[in-house]
């Protein structure tokens, strides 16, 4: 288990920093390494399959010569007739007795590899401790203390960069500032890694470079950018089957009647009755496509969400209600960077980034802007 934990950290290395291993011209030395790894692994797979198999074949031979054994003695009058019967009556316990011990002794080393790794990552050291609170019979435990608020003030990205599944970089070399309360969005032709930078800075892929929140590094973006902090809504909004309410609080205490009302929605529900118990039908099929990108959106804004990432949440609204929408946020004084490729949305924006290939073109004002990449905003 070590073995083949170190033979698969070092290869995930190895392939995540493939373009650094190339430049430096470390490709043989690197095959080099993995290659002795891989020899250690596959002699300690092979040890660890022969005690395996001695495991599972000596308890099934000794249940088989045993009874031919007793049988043995009890003919020559070794074994009385109640003896030769407890005997074979307890074969079967104790091949499963057997079975199990020499199962144990081979799986040990890969439980301790896993425990120490457990633990290395959760810090809790005592499994079999019961957690004060939790009652496994009723099936209730205590919630979790809240996660401490980092009110923002500023986010700074230097260097900052998004990458694909496969290791490649979506997005890199990205600077930028951006101060609490200012609405930041980016515009750029299909696939120039907008949706990619959004991803990046809401922690749900990987980045290179350094962000920092109010001048702290982010050194966990899956801890630190977690709701409370960052929200995200996507270009195709997810929601559940169920009322208002129930997407918008996820079952948690949250103000949602303010973040529906924050989202531009909250006319809408009046309009169709029902209010935050409104049905929205299996996935949202009784709202438009506007009304989903809104309620993700309220949903995103419910738990007061310090930084609200948003990809392209405004392509289904018309003029009006584009308009009411980055007027609310602005008034709730929430701090939004964005994609988009709206005019009546660049136009009220703090700053544009434009992306092309991955890179910043530009960034500015729209006003400053729109001469050159006017083309880009519809």
């Amino acid at each position: 288990m070590a073995a083949r934990a170190a033979f698969a950290t070092a290869l995930v290395s190895s392939l995540s920093a493939a373009r650094t291993v190339k430049l430096a011209g470390a490709t043989r030395p690197v095959l080099g390494h993995l290659a002795d790894l891989d020899t250690v692994r596959s002699e300690r797979q092979r040890r660890e399959i022969s005690v395996q198999v001695w495991a599972r074949s000596t308890p099934a031979l000794a249940s088989g010569l045993l009874p031919i054994g007793a049988w043995a003695l009890y003919l020559t009058g070794g074994l009385s007739a109640g003896a030769t019967l407890v005997v074979v009556s307890t074969l079967g316990a104790a091949r499963w007795f057997a079975w199990t011990t020499a199962s144990l002794v081979s799986q040990l080393p890969s439980a301790r590899v896993w425990t120490r790794r457990t633990v290395a990552m959760t810090g809790v050291g005592a499994y079999s401790a019961p957690v004060p609170g939790v009652d496994l019979a009723a099936g209730t435990a205590p919630a979790p203390e809240p996660p401490p608020r980092h009110p923002l003030r500023r986010l700074e990205m230097v260097g900052f960069g998004a990458l694909h599944t496969d290791g490649t970089l979506a997005v890199h070399d990205v600077d930028l500032t951006v101060e609490r309360g200012e609405l930041v969005l980016v515009v750029g032709p299909v696939g120039s890694g907008k949706s990619s930078l959004l991803r990046a800075l809401a922690g749900i892929v990987h980045h290179t470079g350094s962000l920092r929140w109010n001048g702290e590094p982010v050194t966990s973006p899956e801890l630190f950018l977690r709701p409370q902090q960052v929200g995200y809504v996507g270009q195709l909004p997810r929601v559940l089957s169920g009322t208002v309410a129930d997407n918008v609080a996820l079952g948690h205490e949250v103000d949602a009647a303010g973040a529906v009302s924050t989202a531009q929605l909250e006319h809408d529900l009046a309009t169709a009755g029902g209010g935050l118990g409104l049905l929205i039908g299996h996935k949202g099929t009784r709202l438009s496509g506007g009304q989903l990108q809104r309620l993700a959106l309220a949903r995103a804004l419910a738990p007061r969400t310090e930084l609200l990432v948003a990809d392209d949440v405004s392509s289904a609204l018309d003029v009006t209600t584009e308009l009411e929408l980055w007027a609310a946020l602005r008034e709730h004084g929430v701090t939004v960077v964005g994609s988009t490729s709206k005019r009546a949305a660049l136009v009220r924006a703090d700053q544009v980034v434009v992306l092309v290939d991955g890179t910043v073109a530009a960034h500015g004002t729209w006003r400053d802007l729109e001469r050159d990449w006017g083309h880009l905003a519809g």
